[in-house]
């Protein structure tokens, strides 16, 4: 991630990933960092900017949009992602200024803000979404993995993934597994829940950005992880593995 001190901090940018081959799959894309998040999963990849935004100076938008209009001949869009990509204020402008660039857009989310997703959907400012299913969706579980919950908060969840099935815009459900949270009966149950949904994606356990007093002991390897997908996959029109070593 690229960290630069910044004048203007009109959308209040906490990173950027001028060239991506892994962030949207399929596509070349340039990732773009905001700051701020309501979960507190343990596992977060980028923790310290989901919970410590401040520590991060922000980068100038005009600078980076210049780049990628430079070379938008090269890209294929534009991922938004996090922390919590509807936290900020200025997202619906951001959606629109790269709009005006004529790039694609991709948004990663917790699916939190189901009103405000509808908004940008309606207003056609996003072409592709990828939405966390944290774990099984009742309070217990749910509440586990991101550090506490309440039944708004899932309901919101439940909304997201009805407006997102709904979209008519390419969509991904996606969840992050490790064995301290998850298990077949519950990747089971997201299955039932996520019934016809378009694309799910079970994904390994990856360290890299994580809170270092997150102590992970054992991970799901690739196989166990194929034994998953066999039980769930006729729940999808698509259903795959991400894993990294």
């Amino acid at each position: 991630m690229e960290i630069a001190n910044k004048s203007k901090e009109l959308f209040s940018i906490k990173g950027w990933v001028k060239n991506s081959f892994c962030d949207w799959e399929g596509e070349i894309s340039t990732v773009i960092f905001l700051p701020g998040c309501n979960f507190r999963c343990p596992f977060c990849q980028n923790w310290d900017l989901a919970t410590n935004p401040d520590s991060f100076a922000s980068l100038d938008w005009e600078t980076i949009k210049k780049s990628i209009d430079a070379e938008k001949d090269f890209i294929d869009g534009v991922v938004i992602t996090g922390g919590e990509p509807f936290m900020s204020k200025n997202l619906e402008n951001l959606l629109k200024e790269i709009k005006e660039i004529d790039l694609k857009v991709k948004i990663d989310t917790n699916g939190s803000f189901p009103e405000k997703l509808e908004k940008v959907l309606s207003k056609g400012l996003i072409d592709s979404i990828s939405m966390d299913i944290k774990n099984s969706l009742n309070l217990k579980d749910y509440g586990k993995t991101i550090g506490g919950t309440n039944e708004k908060i899932l309901d919101n969840v439940k909304n997201s993934i009805n407006i997102i099935k709904s979209s008519g815009i390419d969509y991904e459900f996606r969840t992050t597994l490790l064995p301290v949270f998850h298990s077949l009966s519950r990747v089971k149950e997201i299955g039932e829940y996520l019934n016809r949904a378009k694309r799910y994606i079970l994904q390994g356990y990856r360290s890299i950005g994580v809170n270092p007093q997150f102590t992970c002991s054992e991970t799901f390897s690739k196989e166990q992880l194929e034994t998953f997908k066999k039980e769930i996959e006729g729940f999808f029109d698509e259903c795959r593995i991400r894993y990294y070593k």
